[in-house]
């Protein structure tokens, strides 16, 4: 696993560094937001960005809004001193996928990049589907290619390719995007809770706030409704969480 580390302090760098080294990662690091931008370009792709948020010249939100605008499906994680409501707010709508708090324990900050990574690849038994399948290329049947994909209404959500397309146009997704509509879209009709969703998409253990859900919703609405302020497909079931709509053509 790559990992791109965005970090000023030279001290907590240098932490970060060692228990990501310790975790068999593989870790490029920079001071500032030009320098993670500039070895993003030359040294990219990296799976994982962890960004500082203070920094002395553009902050991290900056870097994290012009990533996530160039690399799409990579990961980004915001680390923040702060503490205030509307910055992790921020951070997710510009495009981060989760926030860690400092003071954080290595085992936390472990812990959420592997949860994160763990998004952004298929599950072995996709992989060792898709290479039956390439074996078999020449008698695949129908019912094994729908089985990668899954279709309602206008859109088309692909497994194996993490991709999905409405009316046949792709919509680029985050790896959180992607894995949020597939587990809405598998249980097309039922309600799921926040709490489930959590649960599903960040893991288990995950131990942020419930609002990472809602931001995560909001940024999909953006990118796959008509309006977003009245969706047609994505439901909010007040005080409970959210619903693909059964049925739902747009």
């Amino acid at each position: 696993m790559r990992i791109l580390l965005l970090e000023d302090e030279e001290a907590i760098r240098g932490f970060v560094r060692i228990n990501l080294k310790r975790n068999e990662m593989e870790v490029t690091e920079a001071g500032d937001g030009e320098t993670a931008l500039a070895l993003a370009d030359s040294e990219g792709p990296f799976d994982i960005a962890l960004l500082d948020v203070m920094l002395p010249t553009i902050s991290g939100f900056e870097v994290c809004e012009q990533l996530r605008s160039k690399f799409p499906s990579m990961g980004i994680i915001m680390l923040t001193a702060k503490s205030q409501e509307e910055d992790k707010i921020h951070g997710l709508e510009l495009g981060a996928d989760d926030y860690v708090q400092k003071p954080f324990s290595p085992g936390e900050l472990i812990a959420r990049i592997k949860s994160l990574y763990r998004r952004m690849q298929p599950s072995a038994a996709l992989l060792q589907a898709a290479a039956a399948q390439e074996v078999t290329a020449g008698l695949m049947t129908q019912a094994a290619q729908v089985d990668d994909e899954l279709k309602i209404g206008p859109f088309r959500l692909s497994v194996s390719a993490r991709k999905l397309w409405k009316n046949d146009e792709e919509i680029i997704l985050t790896p959180t995007e992607w894995t949020l509509v597939r587990l809405l879209m598998e249980r097309e009709g039922k309600s799921v809770s926040r709490d489930d969703i959590l649960s599903e998409v960040w893991g288990r253990y995950y131990v942020g706030d419930l609002k990472v859900v809602d931001v995560n919703i909001r940024r999909v609405r953006q990118k796959i409704e008509e309006n977003s302020s009245e969706p047609a497909f994505i439901e909010t079931v007040w005080g409970f969480g959210y619903r693909w709509r059964r049925g739902s053509s747009g």
